[in-house]
């Protein structure tokens, strides 16, 4: 598979599989297990997600992964791509299509990575970009919110104690999901365009400010006790508003978070048909077809709600081993092959 990305697709490519699925639900774990501190666990949170780009960025070409390190990390991504098929289904059949079959709803999602994937790497690259209008029009209909916002909310600061700390650091890792594809796609931007320093950090600033801004806006519009009771507050906020030109802003919304999550799932599925492809010169088209019947099939044995439940929980901790445990290990034992 030979492709190149320019900075700004790499970029992009990095932030639509961070804020993916993950984004309209994020708010709601990360203050109900911080509490009131949760917009500022956030911040430090983000701080280490600057760390760990700066780390990937000094050592990405110590990154050479083998066989074995390239099947789990293909696992990996059908896991990751598995729960947010289950996820954003369950949150279909909720909010959009109660009466159509789930099978038939996943098999639509899939088969737009199906296509993306059997055409050249370049369409899935750019399949980013129809993104970007969508995702500031979602940013721009939030400030309808704005008269109802209550900034005493976010006050008294240290009300947190040292466990709900913990717990929020540890459930703001959501948002990292997806960081390790720096280290697989960093080695196809031109050398001559420079990553290190401003762009990285811009990277960073627009990251950081993206899900801080819904964490901030939750904790301002809902109280702790309710959003005990709202898995996805920003959707909920959206469906209170009133606007002359449409009957229920939620709904809209959530359209643009199907797509979201289908480009989402068409990025995962094209980073591990890369990595089988380093060890697999054979009957690719095959190889694709059987991985997205997979995610077809896979998600449908996850949709009570009770399982979706625990996969997000267990996401955490497969993220922790993929995106900081593994690299780290490979990164050390090639840097001292080469001394």
């Amino acid at each position: 598979m030979n492709f190149n990305l320019s900075r700004n697709q790499f970029f992009l490519l990095l932030f639509i599989v961070q804020t993916g699925s993950s984004f309209f639900s994020f708010p709601a774990p990360l203050i109900n297990a911080g509490g009131r501190d949760s917009w500022l666990i956030f911040l430090i949170a983000g701080a280490f997600h600057y760390m760990l780009l700066l780390l990937y960025e000094k050592n990405y070409p110590y990154f050479i992964i083998g066989r074995f390190v390239g099947w789990l990390y293909k696992g990996y991504w059908l896991f990751v791509s598995i729960v947010y098929l289950a996820y954003v289904d369950y949150t279909l059949a909720v909010w959009g299509f109660p009466e159509t079959p789930q099978i038939i709803v996943i098999g639509v999602l899939v088969s737009v990575s199906l296509y993306a994937n059997l055409s050249r790497a370049e369409t899935v690259i750019n399949l980013s970009v129809i993104l970007i209008p969508l995702i500031l029009l979602f940013l721009v209909f939030l400030q309808f919110a704005w008269k109802d916002l209550v900034w005493t909310n976010l006050f008294p600061i240290g009300e947190s104690t040292g466990a709900e700390w913990v717990k929020g650091f540890l459930k703001a890792q959501t948002a990292f999901i997806g960081i390790e594809m720096y280290l697989f796609f960093r080695k196809y931007i031109d050398s001559k365009q420079k990553i290190k320093g401003r762009p990285l950090f811009i990277y960073q600033l627009v990251w950081l400010i993206f899900f801080w801004f819904s964490v901030v806006l939750a904790q301002l519009y809902f109280t702790l006790p309710g959003l005990k009771r709202i898995p996805e507050p920003l959707l909920f906020l959206l469906k209170a508003q009133e606007v002359t030109f449409a009957e229920r802003l939620d709904l809209f919304f959530l359209y643009i978070w199907t797509v979201w999550t289908i480009v989402t799932v068409t990025l995962f599925s094209f980073a591990a048909l890369y990595v089988h492809r380093i060890h697999a010169n054979e009957h690719h088209k095959r190889d694709t077809i059987i991985w997205h019947v997979l995610l077809v099939l896979l998600p449908l044995l996850f949709l009570p709600k009770a399982a979706i439940e625990k996969l997000n929980d267990v996401i955490i901790y497969v993220y922790l081993a993929f995106g900081i445990l593994i690299p780290f290990i490979v990164i050390i034992a090639n840097r001292r092959k080469r001394k």
